[in-house]
């Protein structure tokens, strides 16, 4: 069984959680106020609202904040209850419900409840976490105590993105699952990735590919299989010492899938006229005229944008393979949407953009009460010709010709 160290720090108006498994680091945590996030590639970034509500949320209880004077302010009620257990819900100001289950027999905390963050506890020390899209994990409490040194700063970068030229084209095809893929190189080796939004991990290949690029690959305590100091290649855009999984099975119509590495590093444009997925260096990149520009979020290498139907609205990451769908909604998502029986979304708008009917497939892995309600379909996106410019937060569109 793979093993790792998580270690939570804080000080006045300053939180982080670090977790090191592999031979690898990642980090999240608060600082001045806003949500900040490391990738498996030493990439840190500011992140979404969600991500701060979860980890106000996390500080909360890890600091033990509701079992002395509560400077966060919470509000208390009183939970469910039943012949061995009695719970509490509390709303930390600005973060998530969280609800503590104690048993009735001796007071110890048993379970806790919070979108994105699921303890249940197997002796004072011992619990198991499931923590949002990774698996869950069992856990020991090894030390706690007070601070004994500053938590540092953290400083957005570290991003390894190299572009020869302004920008890198390559041609991109449908697959057969909904999605679309192009041609890379790992390693030296040529391989056909799919894009996908959900990818928000390291890149990702088949056991195949893996045998083929040359990586020492190493489980970590998510069960994944990763390897380190590989470099992706898409046209003239190179991207040297990232991390790479291998998967337990290759994707659909594709050697490997990559989402986050993408989308972190380069303006990202889809002329589905053309068929051409092109990457712009952000720092060269300028933003073109006849688009419509709509604000997209990062859920942490994930971009999420909303869509509405009057004053109901939506968070959605955009960009998944959907075989029959333009959207994939939460049950909770669709609803607030009124989604017919039969799978139909009508009435929405993007941005400033009137969307026809959409076919609506389920999400079930997404969290509403998180913040992420489902997703965008590429069979919605590539309607339009898109530039999704993530490091600036904006996203253009463009009704496609055809």
């Amino acid at each position: 069984m793979a093993t790792g160290v998580e270690e939570i720090a804080w000080e006045p108006n300053r939180y982080r959680e670090r977790v090191a498994s592999a031979g690898f680091t990642t980090e999240r945590g608060i600082q001045g106020g806003k949500a900040y996030s490391t990738d498996e590639d030493g990439v840190t970034r500011v992140v979404s609202e969600p991500v701060l509500r979860e980890l106000l949320t996390r500080s909360y209880f890890w600091r033990g904040a509701w079992l002395f004077q509560d400077r966060e302010r919470a509000r208390l009620s009183i939970g469910p209850a039943d012949a061995t257990t009695v719970a509490l819900r509390l709303a930390p100001l600005g973060g998530n419900s969280i609800l503590l289950s104690f048993s009735r027999r001796d007071g110890t905390l048993l379970a806790v409840r919070s979108p994105r963050f699921d303890l249940d506890f197997t002796g004072v020390r011992t619990f198991r976490e499931a923590a949002g899209r990774r698996p869950a994990v069992l856990g020991e409490i090894v030390w706690s105590g007070l601070p004994t040194e500053n938590v540092p700063d953290a400083a957005v970068g570290g991003a390894c993105a190299r572009f020869a030229a302004a920008s890198a084209q390559v041609p991109f095809e449908r697959t057969a699952e909904g999605g679309i893929s192009f041609p890379a190189r790992v390693n030296g080796v040529d391989l056909r990735l799919a894009l996908d939004v959900s990818a928000d991990g390291p890149l990702a290949v088949s056991p195949e590919a893996a045998g083929k690029i040359g990586l020492s690959f190493a489980r970590d305590v998510y069960g994944r299989a990763i390897g380190a100091g590989a470099k992706l290649e898409v046209g003239s855009f190179s991207c040297g010492g990232i991390h790479v999984e291998s998967l337990p099975a290759a994707p659909e119509g594709a050697d490997g899938v990559a989402g986050g590495t993408i989308f972190r590093e380069a303006v990202v444009e889809l002329d589905p006229d053309t068929r051409r997925l092109t990457l712009f260096d952000p720092a060269r990149w300028v933003a073109p005229a006849g688009f419509t520009r709509i604000l997209v979020d990062d859920d942490g290498d994930r971009p999420v944008t909303t869509i509405r139907r009057r004053s109901d609205r939506v968070r959605l990451a955009v960009g998944t393979a959907a075989r029959s769908s333009e959207l994939l909604l939460a049950p909770g998502a669709a609803s607030r949407l009124e989604v017919t029986a039969a799978g139909v979304a009508r009435g929405l708008r993007w941005g400033t953009l009137e969307l026809p009917d959409l076919p609506v497939g389920p999400d079930p892995t997404s969290v509403p009460a998180w913040g992420e309600d489902g997703r965008i379909g590429f069979a919605l996106l590539l309607r339009f010709h898109s530039h999704l410019d993530m490091p600036n937060r904006w996203i253009y569109l463009r009704p496609a010709a055809r």
